[in-house]
């Protein structure tokens, strides 16, 4: 079988990887913002209050990472657990106005930063890049749903 190219990107992710996670550390002032408070909050932020069991569906993790992982946005005040109107044996998490301000920041500095990153690239390359991550994540999703 030829991979073409394969081993390429195999690297540039490995190393794309790396580098954001480093600048993130770098420049961001949001040491203990890691990227699943980050997108966590995003999703709340995005579809309003969900259940644990959805967030785990949406980010295919199983119900203990998960709940780990909320607990601590909950022991921050990013997120609070409210019985759901229409089951009361269901509790949704909800984020808080401290925890959407902070993503709101987060967000801001995360953009002006890869803005910094990005500054000598064209429109048009942005805009590839951008549909090819894109492109790339669902690809990915789709795989590890299937597995």
């Amino acid at each position: 079988m030829t991979l073409t190219h394969i081993d390429q990107i195999e690297h540039e992710i490995a190393v794309f990887v790396r580098r954001a996670e480093a600048a993130r550390i770098a420049f961001l002032k949001y040491k203990d913002f890691d990227r699943s408070t980050y997108l966590l909050l995003q999703k709340l932020d995005e579809k309003g209050p969900l259940g644990i069991k959805a967030l785990a569906d949406v980010f295919q993790l199983d119900l203990s990472t998960l709940s780990r992982q909320t607990a601590s946005l909950e022991a921050k005040g990013y997120v609070e657990r409210k019985s759901d109107a229409k089951d009361a044996r269901i509790n949704l998490l909800h984020i808080t106005a401290y925890g959407r301000s902070q993503l709101y920041e987060v967000r801001e500095a995360r953009q002006e930063l890869f803005g910094r990153l990005l500054g000598d690239w064209s429109e048009e390359e942005r805009k590839i890049f951008g549909e090819m991550l894109a492109k790339f994540n669902r690809t990915t999703e789709q795989y590890l749903g299937s597995k």
